[in-house]
This record gives structure tokens, sequence and C-alpha cells, in this order.
């Protein structure tokens, strides 16, 4: 057995055991799209390379490198797309992929010159890679995508550099036994199977951190609106040092809106509203089903009132698709403030006084908690919860 041999096997090897880990990483995670597409760009990889450890035959060894080798780098880009914000042009990168693939095969039935042959599937290696490496530019920047996108800008310029290698280098009658066995061949080679593991050791890493952002937003937002959830606030609430206020609000005659349009009316409205809760910048969350929460550190109650009126003011002027365009709601606020050194959970209760005291005074609007508010009985909190 050749020493090239040898290292196709130890590539071939190295990339099967990656595909397997990602593929039951992926199922164990519930079909991980980016994970999946990282399996099969593994798998094309480790295919390609046993057929060229072992074929015998020349066609398909050639077919081989002509479809397989193309495929991988898609699959690659695909991975990247999963992770990263839509782009669109795929179907133009496969097509075109796809055609250079195809034209490669149809060059070498028809005995075309080899070099001619190489530069049609090397041309469409090369497109696939500037697919990936267009994705990974758009990706946000971190330590670890700028590694990755080093890595894959590497594979890049190895894939161009071994197009112009081949009539530069071999010019044009040079045969496939001569390239293959070429010292050029070989550390162009080399090249790829140390970069290909490295990327993805790296794409791995990517996908692990992502999926674990994932899961931890799940077990902290809310799944419709994407706000904090109540225990996440509940902990944030427990954070002391510099003070604060707290607003509680909720949207007024929200059962009739479900009654009358529909939970999918309600849940639209909902969003909305959550929203506007949103784009204060404040620290936000659904504590119960139309009623909300924010937490707003170092601020004074006029502060909070203020941040409370623009939201009232923006809700009650909106209009949601999901009702008549006359139809007009409306939400109560509640505020309250806590002491340096005291958690806002502390004021929590005042704030859901100040709310109930808004609810009673006829709702759409917002009031401080002071001698105006009285500490509301469960019953009238629950009545209240019931509108």
């Amino acid at each position: 057995m050749t020493a090239l041999v040898e290292l196709h096997i130890v590539v071939a090897a190295v990339l099967g055991v990656l595909s397997m880990l990602c593929l039951v990483a992926s199922l164990s995670l519930g079909r991980n799209d980016a994970l999946t597409w990282t399996a099969a760009a593994l798998a094309n990889g480790t295919l390609q390379t046993l057929v060229i450890a072992f074929a015998s035959d020349r066609l398909v060894e050639f077919l081989s490198a002509a479809v397989l080798a193309p495929l991988s780098f898609l699959a690659a880009s695909q991975a990247m797309a999963c992770l990263g914000p839509p782009l669109g042009h795929r179907l133009r990168t496969i097509i075109a992929v796809g055609a250079l693939s195809m034209a490669a095969v149809g060059l070498h039935l028809v005995n075309a010159p080899f070099p001619v042959q190489a530069a049609a599937f090397e041309l469409a290696c090369l497109v696939a890679m500037i697919d990936l490496v267009w994705r990974v530019r758009h990706h946000p920047a971190s330590g670890l995508q700028t590694a990755f996108k080093f890595v894959a800008y590497a594979l890049l310029a190895t894939t161009a550099m071994r197009l112009l290698m081949l009539p530069l280098h071999f010019g044009p009658n040079a045969s496939f036994e001569l390239f293959k066995t070429s010292l050029a061949e070989n550390l162009f080679f080399g090249a790829a199977s140390v970069l290909t593991p490295f990327a993805t050791i790296l794409l791995l890493a990517r996908i692990i951190l992502e999926t674990t952002q994932t899961l931890r937003d799940r077990s902290e937002r809310d799944g419709l609106t994407g706000l904090f959830n109540r225990r996440s606030m509940d902990a944030k609430a427990e954070t002391t040092g510099q003070g604060g206020a707290v607003i509680f609000c909720d949207i007024d005659h929200f059962k009739g809106v479900n009654d009358r349009y529909g939970h999918g009316a309600g849940d639209a409205v909902i969003c909305s509203f959550a929203h506007l809760l949103d784009a204060t910048g404040q620290t936000a969350g659904r504590i119960g089903g139309e009623e909300f929460a924010i937490i707003l550190p170092g601020r004074e109650a006029d502060e909070a009132a203020a941040v409370a009126e623009e939201v009232r003011l923006q809700f009650h002027q909106s209009i949601h698709d999901a009702l008549p365009l006359d139809e007009r709601l409306s939400a109560s606020f509640g505020v309250a403030t806590y002491g340096v050194h005291e958690a806002a959970r502390h004021a929590f209760e005042r704030a859901d006084a100040a709310l109930y005291a808004a609810k009673s005074g006829g709702r759409n609007r917002v009031v401080v908690h002071g001698p105006s508010a009285p500490l509301p009985t469960q019953r009238s909190t629950d009545k209240r919860r019931a509108a």
C-alpha cells in the first residue's frame, strides 16, 4: 500500500467519523439542519476520498471528483446558510454548479483533453466555494467566525490555484495519471486534507454555541412574544445595587378580543403590544396571559411613567391587521420604584397595586404608586386579571 493511499484512508476515516458525529448530534437535537448539512458534506468527502484511494476504473474516479466534490461544497454552504441571515441566490448557485459538473462529465465521455475536463469540475467547486465564503462574510463577527472565515478563504484559494495550475503547469495535453501522481496535486490534496477537518471543527463549534444559545433562549423567553418569561423576570428582579422603577401593564378588555375575533387575533395583539415594550430598550417580560412587566434600573418614577405613557399612546393609536380598522385597543399601566440596595421584586406588589388603580380609574392610563393606589386584595387582583 503506497503512502498516498494510506493518506487517503486516514483522511476518509477522519471525515467519516466527523460525519457520524454530526449526524448523531443532529438527531439528538431533533434534527438540526446545520448539522445535517455538515454531515452530508463530510459524507460526500468521505466517499470521494475512498473512491480516489481504491477505484481502479478511471471513469468512476473522475465521476466521483466531478460530482461529489462540488456537492460537498454546496452542502457546506447550505450549513452556513442555516446559521446566518437569508441571502437568496441558492437556486442560481445550484444550477451553475450542477451545469458545470454535468459539463465535466460530458467532456470526459467525449474524451476531451483532461485539463479541459478538470477545469469544468474545478470551476463547479470554485462557484460553490465562492457561495460558501459569501455567506460566511455576512455572519456576525466573532473570534470563532474570523477563524472559520480564514480557513474558508484558504480553501477557496487552494481551489482557485488548483484550477490555474492545470493549464499553466501541466499544459493542455496532460493526462489524468500525470496529474494524479504529481507533486503539485499531492500538495494541494494535503492542504485540503488539513483545512477541511479544521473547518469542520470550527463549524461544529459554531453550531454548538448557537444551539446552546437557542436552548438558553427557549428556557428564558416567552414562546409567543420573544420577551423574557415570568421565571426570567423573577430572576432579574433579584438584582440590587442602583434602585430603579418597575412598570406593570396589561391590555384592557383583552378577553373581549379573544371572544369576538378569535385567539389568533388575540395572539397578534399580544405580539404587537410586546413589540412596543421591547422597543423601549428596557428589560421587558410577559408574566401572564396579557400581563407584562418592565424593569428600569436607575430610573425615577417620572421617567418610568413617561416610558409607560409613550407605550400607552402608541398602542392606543395602533391599527391591528387582525381587527377592524376602526377598532382601537388600550392598556393600563402601574409604576412603582425601588430603592438603592433593594431588589426590584420588592416593587412588584406596589406596581401591581398601581395597575389595579389604573384599571379601577377607567383604564387606558398610567398610575404611579402612592396614596391613591392602595394594595389590592387577592380577590380584586383576580377580578382585574379576568378583565
